[in-house]
């Protein structure tokens, strides 16, 4: 059988330049192929953006009230900051002064997934209760200050007219018969007359009642001769007439009732009381995550429409970074932990 003979033109091996040419190009090839699976592999490794899940900013009391307000407002412009990428909901868990609520918390994953909004029940709480289900300090990490709203000092009719100075002479003449109401044991209402006691140096009764409306409408009605109700609950009764305002709790006269003069003014010079509200997060979630949403909550700060919500319940916009937040919060601890333990108040 006769095979085909190949010339020596018809098959040639390139010349040593050129195979040094096409190994390079392989060489190059492969490395940038190992570049790209480098790459991809790392960005794979990423986190992703927050929120990566449904999220839940979990209440620990009744729907209607300024933690609640203040969450939804938050919730619904974190979600509207991130593009809406995922819901964010928000989780009533009422009972107990907030402490059913915060243990949801606390026992939730760490992974951005759950927040927790709390106010001044949150600092005061780990010295008024003997035990707590959670540990307030270890299991919790702030994420932002979001606002902080004063109180007002107010009377029913019976008092009208009546000033700070007129208050505090019938407190220290008759020492614990002149009575106050709140909104339980350990709430804003509570601890912001327990603070008037100790620095006025007066002794009054507590009547605790389960939320604003009850013991306001008992103020009103002359049945309790007072209450330190945050402003957001009695400002549209004061407007009113059915309540009087006899003095503001904060360092300054509030927008919303310029004519009424601050604690320190009416006669406890120091004084200065406001209701904060403060984003949580489980203390394990990652540094990333709350990184993020507390560059959201100051990006949220300076817009004036959010500004204007907050303004309009007689609050004010607070701006904090972590490390301020943290501070602000141990700050509270120390501040509660000395007037819990001055007016002896026990829940348990």
């Amino acid at each position: 059988m006769n095979r085909p003979v190949l010339s020596s033109s018809a098959v040639r091996l390139p010349a040593r330049s050129t195979r040094r040419t096409l190994s390079a190009a392989l060489l190059g090839g492969l490395l940038a192929a190992a570049l790209l699976g480098t790459t991809l592999s790392a960005t794979a490794a990423e986190p992703a953006a927050w929120p990566d899940r449904p999220v839940k900013i979990v209440v620990p009391f009744p729907p209607g009230g300024a933690a609640d307000v203040y969450a939804r407002l938050v919730g619904q412009k974190l979600a509207e900051a991130t593009g809406n990428r995922q819901p964010i909901v928000i989780d009533n868990k009422p009972g107990a002064g907030g402490i059913i609520g915060t243990d949801v918390t606390a026992k939730s994953p760490a992974d951005g997934s759950t927040f927790l909004m709390v106010t001044i029940g949150h600092a005061v709480n780990p010295f008024m209760y003997s035990k707590l289900p959670y540990d307030t300090r270890a299991d919790f990490v702030p994420v932002g200050v979001v606002a902080e709203v004063p109180s007002v000092i107010v009377t029913g009719p019976a008092l009208k007219d009546k000033s700070l100075k007129d208050l505090l002479a019938m407190a220290r003449a008759k020492p614990e018969e002149v009575q106050y109401g709140s909104s339980g044991v350990g709430s804003t209402s509570h601890v912001g007359a327990a603070l008037i006691e100790s620095m006025a140096g007066v002794r009054m009764t507590h009547v605790p009642y389960k939320g604003a409306a009850p013991a306001l409408q008992d103020v009103m009605a002359d049945r309790v001769p007072l209450s330190v109700d945050i402003i957001t609950s009695s400002l549209p009764m004061v407007m009113s007439g059915k309540l009087n305002a006899v003095a503001v709790t904060g360092a300054k006269r509030a927008p919303k009732l310029p004519n009424v003069p601050t604690v320190a003014e009416a006669g406890i010079p120091g004084y200065e009381f406001v209701s904060w509200y403060m984003l949580l997060a489980p203390a394990k979630t990652p540094r990333p995550v709350l990184e993020q949403v507390n560059a959201e909550l100051r990006k949220l700060a300076a817009l004036p429409e959010f500004r204007t919500r907050i303004e309009d319940t007689g609050g004010q916009v607070i701006t904090t970074t972590l490390p301020q937040a943290n501070d602000y919060l141990n700050a509270e601890f120390t501040r509660w932990a000395k007037v819990v333990k001055d007016r002896n108040i026990k829940a348990d």
